[in-house]
């Protein structure tokens, strides 16, 4: 539904700015760290509404 996209939209923007941003952040820094963090949490998220929603479309 919307909010399966939504949220889908949502982190697939935090994955691709974060993971953008890391190409340009100094190795070793504290920035490059917090986008790791980011870039890994925007990942597990995108991960979790795939699973939602490929769970979603199961017809017992």
């Amino acid at each position: 539904g919307s909010l399966a996209h939504a949220a889908f939209r949502i982190g697939f923007f935090i994955v691709f700015v974060s993971g953008l941003l890391l190409l340009f952040l100094e190795s070793g820094s504290a920035e490059q760290a917090i986008m790791i963090f980011t870039f890994v949490i925007g990942l597990v998220f995108l991960i979790g509404v795939v699973i939602w929603v490929r769970l979603g479309q199961r017809k017992p």
